[in-house]
């Protein structure tokens, strides 16, 4: 993964960044909070989350996501507020939980018509949410025919 730039583009057209750049952005980070500014650490650590929920690690999303709802209930200002609250839907979006990221995007949305990144993630979102639902209608699907075989079964004997 990634290049020269550090990230590349994953196949939902989200940006997915590599190891390296998650890990720069979390060392300058603890040493800007050690040294900064508040606006330089606010800057820090706003790419931080950005690369943390643009990882393709689990563990880097969820932190990201840990981080960005910190920021918001510290409260922000706009844009900061913005931005903030697309990368917790990119997060979501990215963790598999839909229905929370799609909330966040309406919410978001609402306040903000035509924040084209917002609206792009939402198409993605809405895109997962009926994937989901249709494997989940084909589990059940998959399960009620294995019920009925077996009744079936049992009724010949």
């Amino acid at each position: 993964m990634g290049g020269a730039s550090g990230f590349s583009s994953g196949q939902e057209h989200l940006p997915v960044v590599d190891l390296d750049l998650v890990e720069h952005a979390d060392s300058e980070y603890r040493s800007i909070f050690q040294t900064g500014s508040a606006e330089e650490v606010e800057a820090a650590r706003f790419r931080l989350i950005w690369a943390l929920v643009h990882s393709s690690q689990h563990r880097h999303q969820t932190r990201g996501l840990e981080l960005c709802r910190a920021s918001l209930a510290a409260g922000l200002q706009p844009p900061a507020d913005r931005e903030h609250r697309y990368l917790a839907a990119v997060a979501c979006y990215k963790l598999g939980q839909y229905i929370e990221a799609r909330r966040e995007l309406a919410r978001l949305l609402q306040e903000q018509p035509g924040f084209r990144q917002a609206e792009f993630l939402r198409g993605l979102t809405e895109d997962a949410i009926v994937r989901e639902g249709l494997v989940g209608v084909g589990i059940v699907a998959g399960v009620a025919g294995v019920a009925l075989a077996l009744l079936f079964g049992a009724a010949r004997k």
